[in-house]
């Protein structure tokens, strides 16, 4: 079982392989959700937190690979792992060139694709903060509960709701690079041209004026990448 439930997103067309895969993962202590083809799982990606996508090949409507081209621009950072048909070398080639974490053949062995699953995610952490849960900060902490952050004398400190979403995310993925356009996508809901202004900019700004200087200090800006919170060592 999981010490924190990931949730998976399995993309099949068949439905036999897609029922074995859902109850697989769901008995390895995952969440799941399951598309039959590639527009369903698009928009399963843009609605959920997913924490890794399992994605057949060759799928209806949109397939394997034009989704992963689709995901590199509407969800980046989200992890994948393609199935792909036995002997098919190009198609595994392909794959991982358009940004596949790992494949795994059919006809697959369950013990591997477990193995490679919980490979690929021990590479990520996980997407969000649980509800109710809370992270320390140096200088405070952001309550899950409450929707609020505290600094560690008790004083409130004044954030508004999407910077309290910001902050959430920023200390959900720590140590990791998040692009504007991730963080458009999972703390707005929106990743169109007309939402990139400078928007992420100008919150995280305000958020790290508000913070105790400790943890305004964690953020980095990344050149030309995005930005990242550095955990306090």
């Amino acid at each position: 079982m999981q010490s924190m439930s990931r949730l998976i997103l399995i993309a099949e067309d068949d439905a036999a392989i897609r029922r074995v895969l859902q109850d697989t993962l769901e008995g390895a202590g995952y969440a799941v959700l399951a598309a039959a083809d590639g527009r369903a799982a698009l928009e399963q990606l843009l609605t959920h937190p997913v924490d890794l996508a399992l994605l057949d090949v060759n799928m209806p409507e949109i397939n394997g690979f034009k989704l992963l081209k689709m995901m590199q621009r509407e969800c980046p950072g989200t992890p994948s792992i393609i199935l792909t048909a036995h002997g098919e070398e190009q198609e595994r080639v392909k794959g991982l060139e358009l940004g596949a974490d790992d494949y795994v053949v059919k006809p697959f062995s369950i013990a591997e694709l477990l193995a490679r699953i919980a490979a690929v995610l021990r590479r990520y952490p996980a997407r969000a903060m649980a509800p109710g849960s809370s992270f320390p900060f140096p200088g405070g902490v952001l309550n899950g509960d409450t929707r609020t952050a505290t600094a560690a004398d008790g004083t409130p400190l004044p954030l508004t709701e999407r910077e309290f979403e910001l902050f959430r995310y920023f200390l959900s993925h720590p140590d990791r690079v998040l692009s504007q356009e991730e963080l458009l996508l999972r703390v707005w809901g929106s990743n169109t041209p007309a939402a990139r202004t400078r928007t992420v900019a100008v919150t995280l700004t305000r958020l790290r004026d508000k913070l105790p200087e400790a943890a305004a200090a964690c953020f980095e800006n990344v050149r030309g990448r995005g930005y990242r919170w550095n955990t306090p060592h």
